[in-house]
């Protein structure tokens, strides 16, 4: 059990300090650190930088891969026979087109709902909770009673897939090496007092398609032509919807190795099977777009693939394959309008998360392949990630830690056994192998892919306010070191 001493001395300590961390946080919003947009990221990394030496860090350092995304490495060993890799990202995306009522970069404080005290601002539902985390870190050193060790990776190109991950963790592979677990700090608590707790994640693999006359050898060569010329001149962007076409269309993917390897399913393990069943009996209640996460009750889904529905659209959503298009692009895109163009290069994004036991790197050459093999040489694949699926037992020390945690303070989990998001924690912890959870904390911050995003400060009956996730997290190092990870 924890300290219950250690824990009151810890409360105190944050308790008096809760003006100041507050007023951190709004720092730390108003950096812009917009990864897309390439805007204020080295101001948010020496900002991260400056937290983990305050939170007791003995090597601390920004990683500077010269590509405009540094990281931020940071070490705390306190000789505790467990280590935990915390995982986080300061990037955050753009405002976006939707209206703000506040200042996306103003970190204003408000109420929300039933919430009497929220942070506005973009990137407030993630950098809230990583300070809660260190702050919670810094009083647990400073009363010299952390009980883990911590090596911190923390990366500024999450939005944009963390496509220089790999080279910031080889940077330190050696401390990675040494760690039992992963752990990446996010309240994940609804606004009824439900917790969020992710077992598993699909593999996530970004890329663009790119057409270009250039490569191709027909249509404009560097420079876009009048759209008249298309009488005479081939098009990228017509070249590019070929080639779309003959890796895939509303069934899927069309690349036959790609299909082979994606057709197994993964195996529903025992442990899996009543956790699938209260989240198919939560659908059945309330309808899946309000339970299943990236779907929403204010944009409801008319009709899924295949018709499916109930048990089989849980499987198919947490375990199947998806081979997303999730940008076009090509002539101006800028603002105003330039009208008429034959553009000279075509862009599709596309998302491929799987779970597969070939890796990311691999499935991505049987896409070059088969465009190869179906006269697309030209076309090229300009990959930004490729990262693996990984899933925790439930039983893995790290998650009985969280979940005796949660019941500690009160917090019902809600568990789920695979999730459809992906990222390079889960490819890690795979790489590693360790457990990994992401989030699992009670807190509660929203509209973080919207307009008026907010990290709760003062929370209610239900939902922890930054004291209680604080204290939380002092509890869960505890619990850690008590359970041990593995």
């Amino acid at each position: 059990m924890p300290d219950a001493s250690l824990r009151r001395s810890a409360e105190a300590w944050l308790a008096e300090r809760q003006d100041a961390h507050v007023a951190r946080i709004r720092d730390f919003v108003r950096e812009p650190s917009v990864s897309p947009e390439r805007r204020g990221l080295e101001g948010a990394a020496a900002f991260v930088l400056d937290a983990l030496r305050g939170c007791g860090c003995d090597e601390a350092a920004i990683l500077d891969l010269k590509d405009g995304f540094p990281g931020v490495w940071g070490k705390l060993d306190v000789g505790a026979a467990e280590t935990l890799l915390i995982y986080g990202h300061y990037d955050v995306r753009p405002a976006g087109p939707e209206r703000w009522t506040r200042d996306p970069f103003g970190a204003e404080i408000g109420t929300a709902g039933d919430f009497p005290q929220v942070v506005f601002g973009r990137g407030a539902a993630t950098k809230g909770p990583l300070l809660a985390f260190l702050n919670a870190v810094q009083a647990l050193h400073g009363l010299r009673r952390l009980p883990v060790n911590l090596v911190f990776l923390i990366e500024g190109a999450e939005i944009l897939g963390s496509p220089n991950f790999p080279a910031l963790a080889a940077a330190h592979q050696a401390d990675l090496d040494r760690c039992t677990a992963i752990y990446g700090p996010r309240a994940t608590q609804d606004a009824q007092g439900r917790v969020l707790v992710t077992l598993g994640y699909k593999g996530l693999a970004l890329f663009e398609l790119v057409a270009r006359g250039t490569a191709w050898g027909r249509g404009p060569q560097g420079a876009a032509l009048h759209s008249a010329s298309q009488a005479a001149v081939d098009s990228p962007a017509w070249r590019l919807i070929e080639a779309l076409a003959c890796l895939g269309g509303t069934a899927g993917p069309r690349v036959p190795a790609l299909q082979q390897a994606l057709a197994a399913r993964k195996p529903i393990a025992a442990w899996e099977e009543p956790l699938l069943g209260a989240i198919a009996a939560r659908m059945a209640k309330a309808g899946p777009d309000a339970v299943l996460p990236g779907l929403s009750p204010q944009a409801k889904v008319a009709r899924f693939r295949d018709g499916a529905e109930g048990r089989a659209l849980l499987e198919d959503y947490l375990y199947g394959p998806s081979f997303n298009i999730s940008g076009l692009r090509a002539g101006y895109t800028g603002p105003g309008s330039r009208t008429f163009l034959l553009p000279e290069e075509a862009t599709a994004t596309i998302d491929m998360r799987v779970i597969s036991e070939v890796p990311g790197t691999q499935l991505l050459q049987m896409i070059r392949a088969h465009l190869d093999a179906q006269g697309f040489a030209d076309i090229a694949i300009e990959t930004a990630c490729a990262y693996d699926w990984n899933q925790t037992a439930i039983d893995a020390g790290l998650v009985r830690a969280t979940l005796e945690t949660l019941a500690a303070h009160g917090c019902e989990a809600t568990i789920w056994p695979m999730q459809p998001f992906g990222g390079p924690w889960a490819h890690y912890a795979r790489t590693l192998g360790i457990p990994t959870l992401f989030g699992a904390a009670p807190g509660h911050g929203a509209r973080a892919t919207a307009s008026d995003e907010y990290f709760v400060l003062q929370g209610t009956e239900a939902v922890a306010g930054l004291l209680g996730l604080e204290l939380y997290f002092v509890d869960l190092l505890q619990a850690v070191a008590e359970t041990g990870a593995a």
